[in-house]
């Protein structure tokens, strides 16, 4: 005899499936550091639990080198900004390298516009790389890319944090 129901294989059914291998957020820390801060270039990589991966280099030239690779959205929005919040002390210099993002959702948006009203105060200086259109679209429709230092490669984005703040003309 078959039971009477059946398992749904709809839309939802993989929803809280773990494709990476990555255990339950309710079992562990939001974010895991799997080596120390180097004072040299040696990547230091950072897991969300969400899917979105965070590879940050600690480069010898001052600059925090931050690839962020997956999906930006409502669930891993507050990975990232937890580890911006923890990883970065003031003054700091920072590239977010968007260029591994896979979807760059409202959420995302959010944290990186609290990263630029946060700049100033917190003596960050900052920029983004971003050259393709699944982050550069997001950012141009709100407004954020002329709020936002973005640059298409990460060579141009380390010298813009190594150049000195010039206040914007009016």
């Amino acid at each position: 005899m078959r039971p009477s129901h059946s398992q749904h294989n709809g839309p939802w059914a993989d929803r809280n499936s773990n494709p990476t291998g990555i255990p339950d957020p309710a079992f562990g820390p939001a974010l895991t550091t799997t080596g120390t801060r180097p004072a040299t270039t040696e990547p230091v990589d950072t897991v969300g639990v969400s899917g979105m991966r965070i590879d940050a280099e600690h480069r010898s030239d001052g600059v925090v080198h931050a690839r962020v690779v997956g999906e930006v959205d409502l669930q891993s929005a507050p990975d990232l900004r937890k580890w911006v919040h923890e990883e970065l002390t003031a003054p700091a210099r920072l590239v977010l390298d968007l260029d591994a993002v896979e979807f760059l959702g409202s959420a995302g948006l959010s944290v990186l516009a609290e990263l630029s009203e946060q700049a100033a105060d917190a003596r960050l200086t900052w920029a983004i790389v971003a050259s393709t259109r699944v982050v550069l679209r997001p950012l141009e429709a709100t407004g954020l890319a002329e709020q936002i230092p973005v640059h298409t490669d990460l060579e141009a984005a380390v010298r813009a944090v190594h150049e000195p703040h010039r206040p914007s003309s009016p």
